[in-house]
This record gives C-alpha cells, sequence and structure tokens, in this order.
C-alpha cells in the first residue's frame, strides 16, 4: 500500500520565492521606466539648487531647515524585495534539501536567490565601475 503523495512544501515556497525574487530584481529595469519615468536631470539639478538655497537661507535666518516629503524611492523598494527574497528562497531551499525534498527543488530556489542577488550586486558594481571610469576621465584631463 502506498502512502498519500508527500508535499514538497519548502521546496515550492522556496522555488516560488526565488521567482518572485526574479521578478523584483528585472521590474524596476524594464517596467518601472515605463510607469513611473525618472525625472529629467535639469529638473533635479534645479530642484537640489533649490533645496540648498532654502537650507542656507534658513540657516541665515537661524531656524530649523524643514525637509519636503520626501517621494518613494521604487528602485530602491524592489532592490532590497529582490535581496530579501532571494535570501528567503535560499534559505528555504536549503531547508528543503536537508529535508530530503526532491533536489530540483533546493536547486532552482538557489538558482533563483543567488541569481537575484547578484544580479542585484553586479548592477552596483558597474555603476560604481562606471563612476571611477568617469573620474578618472575628467581628473585626467588638464
Amino acid at each position: 500500500m502506498t502512502g498519500a503523495p508527500r508535499k514538497h512544501l519548502f521546496g515550492m515556497i522556496a522555488t516560488l520565492f526565488g521567482c518572485l525574487a526574479v521578478v523584483a530584481a528585472l521590474l524596476p529595469i524594464w517596467v518601472l521606466p515605463l510607469v513611473a519615468p525618472p525625472d529629467p536631470v535639469d529638473k533635479v539639478v534645479v530642484e537640489t539648487a533649490q533645496k540648498i538655497k532654502d537650507r542656507v537661507m534658513a540657516k541665515a535666518k537661524g531656524i530649523e531647515y524643514q525637509e519636503p516629503a520626501k517621494r518613494t524611492n521604487w528602485y530602491s523598494v524592489f532592490s532590497a524585495a529582490a535581496v530579501t527574497l532571494g535570501v528567503l528562497a535560499l534559505v528555504l531551499g536549503t531547508i528543503s534539501f536537508v529535508a530530503h525534498e526532491p533536489w530540483r527543488y533546493a536547486a532552482a530556489a538557489a538558482a533563483l536567490g543567488a541569481g537575484s542577488i547578484v544580479f542585484q550586486f553586479s548592477l552596483l558594481i558597474a555603476g560604481a565601475f562606471i563612476a571611477i571610469w568617469l573620474l578618472a576621465v575628467i581628473f585626467s584631463m588638464h
């Protein structure tokens, strides 16, 4: 007599978290600019200059500067969600492996979770390399 088929709960949840982590990692790059396009550079520069002016004026008058209300930075929210979901996928994938669930669940969860984490940090590292390169170009111009 065979028992009821085993539910591979940890593996399935880990794979789901891994899939959500990949979506959270890729969504801000391709979809978010269409939904909420970033402000033009000239507008950002003007707003920053106005904030600096307001801060200096408040300091000169001896009053405390009140920061304007900040908007939600969706890029940061999705980045944090991708890393968090990726870590959860890795942890639950490890539990799935230790609980002797089929290795495919653990492998898929680990690949998806680690991929989303590496993707987030690879963009950060690439941005740092580009910034360093731009600074080197600017400082090398005499």
